[in-house]
């Protein structure tokens, strides 16, 4: 009899125990994935620099991994926001709602952030920020619905766009630069607010530490390659981070110097081992946005002492993580992908200064030309509602109160925006809704780009060589190029060293993550795994 309970007490240890062992991932996985955005990365800086680069760096990445150098972002360049949302979700504006870094507003008439969100609260800054305008699912959220409460995602960034698009809806916490009051800071939006890792860089000095060290040349200005934008004849260069943009600025140039690659290298590493990350069997997920722009950039091309130091540091800085990840967890264990966002090869200014067609459009100028045409055709009205980032909006109420022929405005403004110049082509809403053919045109861009919360009524392109600019000069979207391309490489976990030629597209890195992590694709996802990686 005793033996008998025995047996039985045996087997109902057995059912009870076999649900939290089936819980156990029995697929093989990296334990750390650690995804890299580097603003204004391009191929052919590192080509140029490749024999000033550490060996456990960029090099490693490449030399040790797989480089992929024909992946092309199917979309329009409109901002960080846009290019993040469509590597992360593996889909486009059209599914996931990401169109920029901004939007216009029919109900107030105003510009907002794309990521603003009056429920949630700014945790060190009075941002309201979420995700909350992401529509769709994307890797790092499959990965936690995957394993709940088990797998986690944190993400670091310069600029809180980039921190919310890496973060998606379900990261633990997400942290950004805020070059006002110098210190790391969040939303209430994740769960876990601004990360302990974060709070104490704060609070023990570790944040002000670094971004008190003044920027200058990393080796002896002779052996850079180009001239300093801005010459010291002590130093070679010489920037302090704490500098004020402009004289009645409080903003600080600190997001645009090394300083602020260094402070999101030291809360990665921090995080790494503080919430021991890749330490289970349940893959974690650690996003990094890093950049190589200098202050007061006004070329795309390195032309400048400054920005080969950016990259030289960065360099360092991304060997010190790898070194750090290696030591924790084993680079064979950590699978690493590294992306860019788009941007032009050339500068309009550049261009020009060699004969190239090129310019800066202004739209401010040309709604004001345009609203008055539409003055003289139909009368004394506010026919424009308002603009931003190459999408006019109508103000359809008037339209529909005076009985005029909505769609035959649209065409209107559609054919007097072609006299404009810089301006290539020029669309009506429904002319992209209602588009077919060549998945390839430039029409079809602009679909894939647009969605129908934030579309205009009339949408327009740009002339190759042109960038749009706000009335501060700034860039909306920094490339025009009639196919923008970005540098991917992956590394480490059963990755193999080779190059890739064949053609991919953005959109197809979330799937080719999904493949390797054995998890569904994000629930938008519109690409295919890369099969040189996933074979």
């Amino acid at each position: 009899m005793t033996s008998f309970r025995n047996i039985l007490f045996i087997i109902s240890l057995l059912i009870i125990s076999n649900p939290i062992y089936s819980q156990t991932p029995s697929y093989e996985r990296p334990r750390l994935i650690i995804g890299i955005i580097v603003d204004g990365l391009q191929q052919k800086h590192i080509d140029y620099l490749w024999n000033y680069l550490e060996p456990g760096g960029f090099k490693r990445l490449i030399e040790q991994g797989t480089s992929c150098r024909n992946v092309s972002y199917n979309i329009v360049s409109s901002g960080d926001a846009a290019d993040i949302a469509t590597v992360m979700t593996g889909s486009i504006p059209y599914y996931h709602g990401i169109t920029g870094n901004a939007y216009f507003k029919r109900s107030d008439r105003t510009i907002h952030s794309i990521i603003e969100d009056e429920n949630q609260s700014g945790i060190g800054t009075t941002m309201n920020v979420s995700a909350h305008n992401l529509l769709a699912s994307t890797i790092s959220d499959e990965l936690y619905l995957a394993f709940p409460e088990k797998s986690k995602t944190y993400a670091i960034a310069i600029r809180p766009e980039d921190a919310i698009m890496l973060g998606g809806h379900t990261a633990k916490s997400v942290a950004w630069i805020d070059n006002v009051s110098l210190k790391w800071v969040t939303t209430t939006y994740y769960s876990e607010g601004l990360s302990q890792w974060a709070d104490k860089m704060n609070t023990d000095g570790t944040f002000n530490n670094i971004v008190a060290q003044k920027w200058e040349p990393l080796y002896n200005i002779n052996t850079y390659l180009s001239k300093p934008n801005k010459e010291d004849k002590k130093w070679g260069f010489y920037y302090d981070p704490t500098s004020r943009v402009s004289q009645y600025s409080p903003t600080t140039i600190l997001k645009n110097t090394p300083a602020a690659n260094t402070l999101v290298a030291a809360l990665a590493q921090k995080i790494i081992e503080g919430e021991n990350l890749g330490n289970d069997a349940y893959p974690d997920m650690l996003l990094l946005q890093f950049t190589v722009r200098p202050p007061n950039e006004n070329t795309f091309a390195l032309q400048s002492a400054e920005k080969e130091d950016m990259y030289l540091r960065l360099d360092k800085d991304i060997e010190t993580l790898l070194q750090k990840i290696d030591v924790k967890i084993g680079l064979d264990k950590t699978l690493v992908y590294m992306f860019a966002n788009q941007t032009g090869t050339h500068s309009p200014a550049e261009l020009g200064m060699n004969k190239i067609p090129a310019g800066y459009f202004n739209a401010r100028r040309s709604m004001a030309l345009l609203s008055s045409y539409l003055i003289a055709i139909y009368g004394e009205e506010r026919w424009i509602d308002g603009y931003y980032g190459k999408n006019i909006f109508l103000n359809k109420s008037k339209i529909e109160e005076k009985k005029i022929n909505f769609k035959q405005m649209q065409q209107t403004v559609a054919d007097f925006m072609l006299e404009f110049e810089g301006i290539q082509s020029a669309f009506t809403s429904s002319q992209i809704v209602g588009m077919s053919g060549n998945t390839g045109s430039e029409m079809f861009r602009i679909r894939n780009s647009m969605h129908k919360n934030t579309v205009g009524d009339v949408i327009f392109t740009l002339l190759p060589g042109w960038i749009e600019v706000d009335d501060k000069n700034k860039p909306v979207g920094e490339s025009n190029a009639i196919v923008s391309y970005t540098p991917l490489y992956f590394f480490g976990w059963h990755i193999k060293p080779r190059k890739v030629d064949a053609a991919y597209q953005t959109t197809d890195i979330a799937p080719t993550l999904s493949r390797l992590l054995n998890i569904p694709m994000p629930n938008a996802a519109t690409g295919k795994p890369i099969e040189e990686i996933v074979k």
